[in-house]
């Protein structure tokens, strides 16, 4: 009986893996020669990369006055913003580099129609959107995310155990997901209508400067929303808590904060699956 069950299930799975090697090579080999074909041209190359630093320039400059002027912000102490800070934009740097075509690229692809070509090729359509152009900007806020971080780590209140740096790793992961997470939705919506780029751009926006704060300062009733509705508190703001053995001792906020990677995965995996079922039922505008 054993036999039985177990024999069709490895073909399946041999069948899985053998799929996701093929994708990830693929991935790899198109985002070379993505960066190869970026590489032809290397002063538009290395202005991207400046333009990403100059454009977080203000977010460094934030960090190097806290640091030398205050001693935190609120009940915050100046390591423990900066590091709410780094690991935001280490988070948005990762974003942008595997997710960043989900906004301004796929908005091209569905003016110009390009979309329903995804449609007909034997890879999943959003695997293609995202491989379709490097974001090559997002090396410079990713660098800047590098800099703030390496300064609130020698500055901020916290014993460095293994645990505690790979909890730090596990939550910048999970800040990339969660920031997938909020704009898997909207760029579903985009497939539909052009106005959810602008809600989309809209909501970076607010993420790229409440997500610098922690959010203890804030009015409890946006705390909340910044905790349920736009989730950024998992970000940065919940794990910088744990880190600093700031973080509620019992109870649903407790298993919220020390889980906060977790969730952030969990965040988007729902909305991947709410991709797909707008895929699904996906219209084309000529059709």
């Amino acid at each position: 009986m054993t036999t039985t069950l177990d024999g069709p299930r490895q073909p399946v799975r041999r069948g899985r893996a053998a799929r996701t090697a093929r994708t990830t090579r693929i991935v790899l080999r198109t985002t070379a020669v993505n960066i190869r074909g970026r590489l032809e041209y290397p002063g538009d190359f290395a202005f991207e990369i400046v333009f990403g630093i100059l454009w977080q320039s203000s977010t460094l400059a934030f960090a190097a006055v806290l640091l030398m002027r205050f001693d935190g912000l609120g009940d915050f102490p100046a390591g423990g913003v900066l590091l709410i800070v780094g690991m935001r934009l280490m988070s948005h740097g990762l974003f942008t580099m595997v997710f960043g075509n989900l906004s301004d690229a796929l908005l091209e692809l569905v003016e110009e129609g390009r979309v329903e070509g995804y449609f007909l090729r034997p890879m999943s359509v959003l695997t293609q959107i995202l491989i379709s152009r490097f974001n090559i900007n997002a090396l410079g806020d990713f660098s800047v995310g590098v800099t703030v971080c390496a300064m609130a780590v020698s500055s901020a209140p916290v014993d460095w155990t293994p645990a505690r740096v790979l909890y730090l790793c596990a939550a910048i992961v999970g800040g990339v997901f969660l920031e997938a997470a909020v704009q898997l939705p909207l760029a579903a919506l985009l497939l539909r209508s052009p106005f959810a780029h602008g809600v989309g751009k809209w909501i970076d926006d607010i993420m790229a400067t409440i997500g610098n704060y922690p959010l203890s300062i804030l009015p409890a009733a946006l705390r909340g929303v910044f905790t349920f509705v736009l989730p950024l508190a998992f970000v940065a703001y919940l794990p910088v808590l744990v880190l600093l053995d700031r973080a509620p001792q019992h109870g649903p906020s407790a298993w919220l904060a020390e889980w906060s990677p977790a969730v952030c995965l969990l965040l988007f995996l729902g909305s991947k699956r709410l991709w797909n079922w707008n895929l699904r039922h996906y219209r084309s505008t000529g059709g």
